[in-house]
C-alpha cells in the first residue's frame, strides 16, 4: 500500500470515530420564572469588598430596603414602585463574586423595574440574601418585628426660650402740685353764665388767659345755689396784678370771705 493510501484509510478511520462518539450536550441558559417577593424589611448587616474601593467602610452598612410586590428599594436608596421579579437557580459566586463559594447553586430572585434591571439577590441557606452593588457584595438580614415595632427614642427636649429682659419703662412724672391759690372773681347763677363772664374776664387779665376757669357750686340757703369763679395766683404780688387787670369789670375781686 503506498503512502497515499495509508492517509486516506487514516482518515477515514477517524471521520467514523467521530460519528460514532456519544453527541455533548450544549449548554442552555436557566430558565427563569416570575416569583413572589419575601415580603419585609431587610438591613444590609455586612459588606465584603469584592474589588478594590478605596474605603474600608461600606456606605451601604446598615442600609433599610423593603422588597414588597408593589414596592422595592435598594441598598443604594433607590425605590422602585412596580417591580418585577423573576426567579431561578445559579452559582452564587456568578451574582457577588468572591464572597460566596464558587460552584454553590442558589436561589436567585432577579428585580427590574420599568424593563431596567434594578437587583438581583441571592437566597443563603441561613435565610438571609446577598446582592452585589458597585464594588461590594451585601448580605441583607430580615429585620424582626420587633425592632420594627421599637419606640423611637424621643426626641431631646426643645431648649427652653431664653428670656429677655424687656426695658422697664420710665415711672411717669407726676405733675408738681399746683402751689397757686384761688382768686375770687364773681358769682353767677348757673354755671353756663359763670363760663361765660370767664371768657368775657380773661380777655381783660392776660394771667388768666392763660389759665383754665375754676367754678365752684355754693348753697346760700334762700338764695339758692351759685356758682363761684375763681383764678389762680401764685403769690399775692400776681394777685393783685390780676384784680388790677380787671379793674371795674367785678365788685369783690380777691375777697377772702368768698374764697
Amino acid at each position: 500500500m503506498n503512502r497515499l493510501a495509508v492517509i486516506c484509510a487514516a482518515a477515514a478511520s477517524l471521520a467514523l470515530s467521530a460519528c460514532a462518539s456519544d453527541p455533548q450536550p450544549v449548554a442552555s441558559a436557566p430558565a427563569k420564572r416570575m416569583v413572589t417577593p419575601p415580603g419585609g424589611l431587610w438591613e444590609v448587616v455586612e459588606a465584603v469588598a469584592v474589588d478594590p474601593t478605596g474605603t474600608d467602610k461600606s456606605p451601604y452598612l446598615g442600609q433599610k430596603l423593603a422588597l414588597y410586590e408593589n414596592s422595592a428599594g435598594d441598598p443604594a436608596g433607590r425605590i422602585c414602585a412596580k417591580p418585577v421579579y423573576m426567579g431561578w437557580e445559579a452559582d452564587a459566586a456568578s451574582i457577588v463574586g468572591a464572597a460566596a463559594k464558587p460552584g454553590e447553586k442558589r436561589p436567585v430572585m432577579d428585580v427590574t423595574c420599568d424593563g431596567e434591571a434594578f437587583g438581583a439577590y441571592v437566597g443563603m441557606a441561613d435565610g438571609s440574601l446577598m446582592t452585589r452593588v458597585n464594588n461590594w457584595a451585601l448580605t441583607l438580614k430580615r429585620v424582626s418585628a420587633e425592632a420594627m415595632m421599637a419606640k423611637a427614642p424621643e426626641p431631646a427636649p426643645a431648649p427652653e426660650p431664653v428670656k429677655v429682659e424687656q426695658p422697664q419703662p420710665e415711672p411717669a412724672k407726676m405733675a408738681a402740685p399746683d402751689k397757686r391759690s384761688i382768686v375770687y372773681l364773681a358769682s353767677y347763677k348757673n354755671e353756663q353764665t359763670a363760663k361765660s363772664g370767664w371768657k368775657a374776664l380773661a380777655k381783660k387779665s392776660p394771667i388768666l388767659a392763660k389759665q383754665e376757669p375754676v367754678i365752684t357750686p355754693f348753697d346760700l340757703g334762700k338764695k339758692g345755689k351759685w356758682y363761684r369763679l375763681y383764678g389762680l395766683a401764685a403769690d399775692e404780688a400776681e394777685r393783685a396784678a390780676i384784680c388790677k387787670q380787671l379793674g371795674k369789670l367785678v365788685d369783690e375781686c380777691g375777697s377772702r370771705l368768698r374764697e
